[in-house]
């Protein structure tokens, strides 16, 4: 919600219409999810103007760690030089390195709730 509010605050405050701030949000809100789904599809020429599933794969793989960390914007991770994208590969482990992410949903869903 912070993260929202320092964003659009000053766009209101800049006078942009609501119903525009709207829309924003609801497209953020898409983008959000969409980059969380757990489906391997390429988008192409799109990864390198906006951060796609793939981008955001490889910034919770365990190898290489500490990349892409851009929530909208890829430019900024190479600005930076934290992009990493190569080629058609996707990562081979997410997680962190020693404790690896469940493969199943369930398993997933409870993995934070485990001790140890």
């Amino acid at each position: 919600m912070v993260t929202r509010a320092l964003v659009v605050l000053p766009a209101f405050v800049l006078g942009f219409a609501e119903p525009a701030l709207y829309v924003w949000l609801v497209i953020i809100a898409i983008h959000g999810v969409l980059n969380h789904v757990n489906l391997r599809f390429r988008l192409h020429w799109i990864e390198s103007l906006v951060v796609t599933p793939r981008f955001h794969y490889w910034h919770h793989a365990v190898s290489p760690p500490d990349r892409n960390f851009a929530v909208h914007f890829p430019w900024l991770d190479r600005l930076f030089g934290t992009h990493h994208l190569p080629g058609d590969r996707w990562p081979e482990e997410l997680g962190l390195r020693g404790h690896p992410v469940p493969l199943g949903f369930a398993g997933q869903l409870t993995y934070p709730l485990r001790r140890g």
